[in-house]
């Protein structure tokens, strides 16, 4: 049936691409700057420098991977093609990442507003942090629409406001000092110092992963929108970096050091950069534009982490109940633990330094995995030069990766946690797909399920001192569960196909063309076919999944055999057009705006008349996705009739 389909539409131009990737990587200035002196102090100009040309080296990379995967290029996308065990592992640190800069830039985003105090022995900017991300959770279960352009707006007052920054420290930058990180140059120990530390601030690259996951929702050409996208906030990210960390070290000490040796600015540099170069109006100002900015990119990883999530439901690698979808085209249960796990990192680690302790092995770890998969594979062919770049990035990649493995004991823990409770749901939702006894399947999932909970408790009552032999049981574990999760995958039977609707031909040729749209079974589809019948006119029925996340395009089409509402509505339409002969043909389609979907349609087939069924949405959901009935209304072409009926 050819006007079945399911492929989302391409909207993402560059200009939303960019300001969403803006979002996520030029944020961690605001907090990375503050912990680069914490961790080396004046050496850390040296250490941002070096980082920015990582992440030069990550972006020329991710460019090559935009291009060669159009229809999703994240770790978990990408991988596959590869390894199964691979993509589960990379999509399981997205989740860790995800959850680590949702809690980071959601308290940041607070102590750059000034929130602080006690309330009942509980710190104000902790409850307004777990506040805040209740209500973005909130909006983003109707699936609100121009996120990008908000993120669009914040990114360029953030652009401009920085750069005033840094066109007022410029006069100042004679008075920076540095320090080379390595004292005594020919000590293995020094270096090994210096290599450590620059480590700590390699958390600068949280955000470059999530370009590659936007490909499959990105306006074609993919190749020229996630250059337009990727290089001018590769531009902007690196050349400032350097000139507020020049002016970070052009201070004075007694700026950045309280008398009693604490680090200021840990959390908040960009407020004092602001308040010493330019002034303490300015400074007011910017702290809401910053906060704004962290807020967003809090935003953008609850989405990313309902995405992933739904990738895999999708897949069968974790519980399909995470992919089920609200009314609103969101997947409810995805969104509640997307809100939920971050949450609860919070109440355990209610400071930065201790979350940025738990930062950068996700995104290292998914970021290694994605260069290796596309420099060795062999879906496509890569230039040498191409070749060489993805292997050596991904191979410094992996060194910083065991390195952060060793020396952070916190992240170690919190990322090997991720992936065994991960592993665990994945065991979990595999048995319950597969071939097996009664006896042996609830056996397995009992034993998946203890272990999901025994790990949660483990890490939350003993985050750290488990040493080297906890991360090695760990990993044992981790292997055990693929392998059980391999064998119980060679268990599930394969899917049977469905047979598919087909377009009824009707017995006369129509003289027109009626387009029906209804989101659920309803008298309304007989009614308008006994019309159709009566004044011998064709029948289209047009249904359109909603599917709120643009990042889901990468999860693969959404298929009118999972869809069992669509099924219903064209099951009922073919039984009465076929028993009076009419006739009729299914449009199906996932994503996108619904009344441009319905717009297209009408147009594409010349239709006479558009019926419309009124769906009931709530004010809120009015209020923050529009009125879809009324867009059609407006914007349909005035030769085309529109009737709404109950």
């Amino acid at each position: 049936m050819a006007e079945i389909g399911s492929n989302r539409p391409r909207e993402l131009h560059w200009y939303h691409a960019g300001p969403m990737l803006f979002g996520d990587l030029g944020t961690s200035r605001l907090y990375v700057l503050g912990l680069a002196f914490f961790f080396s102090r004046h050496a850390s100009f040296v250490h941002i420098f070096c980082v920015n040309i990582i992440l030069m080296l990550v972006g020329a990379c991710y460019l090559i991977i935009c291009r060669k995967y159009p229809d999703g290029g994240g770790v978990y996308s990408s991988a596959k093609n590869s390894s199964k065990a691979l993509a589960v592992i990379g999509g399981l640190m997205l989740c860790a990442d995800y959850t680590v800069t949702a809690s980071m830039s959601c308290l940041d985003a607070f102590r750059y507003l000034g929130v602080g105090g006690e309330l009942w022995g509980v710190h104000i900017d902790l409850i307004c942090t777990l506040v805040a991300i209740g209500l973005i959770g909130g909006i983003n279960w109707f699936g609100p629409r121009g996120m990008g352009n908000i993120a669009l707006v914040i990114a360029v007052a953030t652009v401009v406001l920085t750069l005033v920054i840094a066109v007022f420290s410029i006069p100042h930058l004679h008075h920076m000092r540095i320090d080379f990180p390595v004292r005594e140059r020919y000590s293995l120990a020094a270096w090994g110092d210096a290599w450590i530390a620059f480590t700590e601030v390699v958390l600068a690259l949280s955000g470059i992963e999530a370009i590659a996951n936007m490909t499959g929702v990105m306006v074609l050409t993919v190749r020229q929108t996630s250059r337009r996208a990727i290089l001018p906030v590769l531009f902007e990210v690196v050349v400032l970096n350097l000139v507020l960390t020049a002016a970070m070290n052009a201070l004075p000490d007694s700026k950045l050091v309280d008398v009693e040796g604490h680090y200021l600015g840990t959390d908040d540099m960009m407020n004092i950069l602001a308040v010493n170069y330019v002034g303490p109006t300015f400074s007011f100002i910017g702290s809401f534009v910053f906060g704004a900015l962290l807020l967003s990119a809090v935003n953008t990883a609850i989405i990313d982490l309902v995405a992933i999530q739904y990738m895999m439901g999708r897949d069968g690698e974790v519980p399909s109940i995470l992919c089920k979808l609200n009314k609103h085209g969101v997947p409810g249960y995805a969104l509640g633990v997307a809100m939920l796990i971050p949450s609860i990192l919070l109440m355990v680690f209610s400071n930065l330094e201790d979350l940025a302790g738990l930062y950068s092995v996700g995104v290292v770890s998914a970021i290694t995995i994605n260069l290796f998969c596309a420099g060795f594979t062999k879906q496509f062919e890569l230039l040498g030069w191409e070749k060489v770049l993805l292997r050596s990035v991904g191979f410094v990649m992996a060194c910083i990766l065991l390195t952060l493995l060793w020396n952070k004991p916190s992240a170690r823990v919190f990322s090997m946690a991720v992936l065994n409770m991960g592993l665990c749901a994945r065991l979990f939702s595999l048995l319950g797909r597969a071939d097996l006894r009664p006896t042996n399947r609830k056996l397995g999932q009992l034993f998946s399920g203890l272990g999901f909970f025994g790990i949660g408790l483990f890490t939350i009552y003993a985050p750290v001192g488990v040493g080297a032999l906890g991360f090695f049981i760990s990993a044992g574990m981790a292997v055990l569960l693929m392998l059980l999760g391999r064998i119980v995958s060679a268990k599930i039977p394969e899917k049977l196909e469905q047979v598919s609707l087909a377009d009824l031909e009707g017995d006369y040729t129509p003289k027109a063309t009626y387009l029906l749209s209804v989101s659920k079974p309803s008298p309304l589809i007989r009614s308008v076919i006994e019309e159709a019948r009566a004044r011998n006119f064709g029948l289209a029925i047009i249904y359109v999944r909603e599917l709120a996340f643009p990042l889901m395009a990468i999860a693969g089409n959404y298929n009118l055999e999972e869809d069992e509402e669509a099924g219903e509505i064209f099951a009922q339409a073919q039984e009465a057009a076929y028993r009076l002969g009419v006739p009729l043909k299914f449009i199906y389609r996932a994503g996108g705006s619904i009344s441009l979907q319905i717009i297209k349609a009408a147009i594409d087939l010349k239709v006479k008349c558009v019926f419309l069924q009124i769906a009931n949405r709530s004010t809120i959901a009015q209020i923050i996705k529009g009125d879809v009935v009324s867009t059609i209304v407006e914007q349909m072409p005035i030769d085309i009739e529109v009737l709404i009926r109950a």
